[in-house]
This record gives C-alpha cells, sequence and structure tokens, in this order.
C-alpha cells in the first residue's frame, strides 16, 4: 500500500534539493569568478601543496575534456542531462514512500552545479576548470565538478546503506 506524503513533507524535502542546489550553484560561481580574476591560463599555483594546486583552463567538452571543441553539442548533452535530473529528482521527491535526505541533498547538489556548469557554457561558450591534483595525472576540474561527485556519491550511500535499513525498521 503507497501512503501518499503530507505536503508539509513534500515541502521540506524541495527545501532540501533546492537549499543544496542554490549552495552549489553559488559556490561554484564564486568559485569560477574567483579563478578568473586570480589566476592566469599557462601558470601553475600550489594550493594544498602534494594535493592540490591551480591550473587555469577553458574547456569546451564535458568531463574529462570529452567532446571537446564541440561546444554547442556539449551545451545541449549538458542541457539534457540536467533537465533529466531534475525530472528524477522531483520524481523522487513526490513519489518515493520514505524521505532521503541524503539522496535530496545529492540531487541538489548535481543539478545546482550542473546549472554552474551549463551557465558559463551559454554566456562563454566553455567552462573554467582551474583544479589539478597534483599528485598523479587527472583532467583539470572546477568545483562543480567535484559537487557533482559529491552528490553521485551521497545518492549511492543512500541506495546502498540507508534505504535498506529503513525499510527493515517497518
Amino acid at each position: 500500500m503507497i501512503r501518499l506524503k503530507s505536503k508539509t513533507k513534500i515541502k521540506n524535502e524541495l527545501a532540501i534539493m533546492a537549499g543544496a542546489g542554490t549552495i552549489a550553484f553559488v559556490f561554484d560561481r564564486l568559485s569560477k569568478i574567483w579563478a578568473l580574476s586570480h589566476l592566469t591560463q599557462g601558470q601553475m599555483m600550489p594550493f594544498l601543496p602534494g594535493l592540490l594546486q591551480f591550473n587555469l583552463t577553458m574547456n569546451t567538452g564535458a568531463a574529462f575534456s570529452l567532446g571537446r571543441g564541440n561546444a554547442p553539442l556539449m551545451t545541449a548533452i549538458a542541457c539534457l542531462y540536467t533537465a533529466g535530473f531534475l525530472v528524477w529528482g522531483l520524481t523522487r521527491v513526490y513519489k518515493a514512500e520514505r524521505p532521503a535526505v541524503l539522496e535530496r541533498i545529492g540531487a541538489g547538489l548535481i543539478i545546482g552545479a550542473s546549472c554552474g556548469n551549463l551557465y558559463e557554457r551559454f554566456v562563454q561558450g566553455q567552462v573554467t576548470d582551474f583544479l589539478e591534483f597534483s599528485f598523479f595525472s587527472f583532467p583539470i576540474f572546477n568545483v562543480a565538478d567535484a559537487l557533482i561527485d559529491t552528490g553521485v556519491v551521497l545518492i549511492i550511500i543512500q541506495f546502498l546503506f540507508l534505504d535498506g535499513k529503513s525499510k527493515n525498521a517497518s
């Protein structure tokens, strides 16, 4: 038997998702504004020695620079991805039987951070990347990319470790 959620529970879950999304978007935008005003392309600057350094680049592609040089296609794919995740997140809020805080926070982070990258794609035609691991070779990324990964991890934790426990408790 499926129980309908109260409007208050739905509003609370939407507020969690929207709050996480807003924080992700703002944090991403502020970090990119800082990077563009304080870093120079081609000049590396230590941040956390032995772990992370700043290295400003502009990326017209997607993750790992896939699709580099094809900004319109990458923007269209990013729009579809973001819209799809937004629909998924809203559907989960309205249809999931139990509240799942980590899932809502994760979905919000993914949506807000994706919107941060989309904003740049529409305004600049490319995304500002400036974070680089200094201890191994990995593509340069930005705060939005890190927050998207964090959101995915939170959703996985919710599904693998917390949903089963809450279902067994009832």
